[in-house]
């Protein structure tokens, strides 16, 4: 069980940002592909009551990790989005998601995102590429985001606490989209990210899984 504090960034220039990192001294923890299967119940009760049941695939060249987690309901303080947390890893996703079907659940949404994740001052800071946008993510202490925040000259940034099936529901507005609740890459920009991460050996297994899903 966690306390989750973040706050999102929009619209900044992930190259200059990664700049700004290097020069003050923060780690990259490694980039990966994500693959996030969304369950519910057949009626949505999950969703309605602002929980979050999330079943997570992460892809390194060298390993592979299944998180399974579930987010009760989010509140905003000021400009920081606090949500409770309660995780733990899985050895076997595609298991896992048999139980949770054969316990009734259903996949309500899916989404995928490249993330490349740094650590500075006790604050992860994840470079996010999904299918509609780039964004910037801070989690940690209130008090040490804030801090990061100044130092990597995110001040003056667009600073969101939506949920990324937020924004992909304004972007789908914006631009005049269907209504849809997945947001995944396309096959041709899959492949490239997966061959940019050295995936390229595991995409025929992934797409296949992520078909039957």
């Amino acid at each position: 069980m966690g306390l989750e504090i973040e706050r999102k960034y929009l619209r900044v220039n992930l190259k200059n940002l990664r700049q700004k990192l290097e020069e003050n001294g923060a780690r990259c923890l490694g980039a990966h592909f994500e693959s996030n299967w969304v369950f519910d119940t057949a009626a949505g009760e999950l969703a309605a009551e602002g929980r979050l049941l999330r079943l997570r695939s992460q892809e390194w060249r060298e390993k592979t990790r299944h998180l399974l987690t579930l987010k009760l309901p989010s509140a905003a303080q000021g400009s920081f989005k606090v949500r409770e947390e309660r995780e733990t890893e899985v050895a076997d996703g595609a298991v896992l998601r048999g139980i949770l079907e054969g316990l009734g659940y259903i996949v309500a949404a899916r989404y995928e995102k490249v993330r490349e994740p740094w650590l500075m001052n006790l604050v992860e800071v994840e470079l996010d590429v999904l299918p509609f946008a780039e964004v910037v993510e801070l989690e940690g202490r209130a008090e040490d985001i804030t801090t990061v925040q100044r130092r990597l000259d995110l001040d003056n940034a667009e600073i969101s606490t939506k949920s990324y099936h937020e924004l992909h529901q304004e972007w789908l507005r914006e631009n005049k989209k269907t209504a849809r609740l997945s947001f995944v890459f396309d096959t041709a920009q899959r492949e490239r990210w997966r061959a940019l991460l050295g995936l390229t050996e595991k995409a025929a297994s992934t797409t296949a899984s992520t078909r039957q899903s």
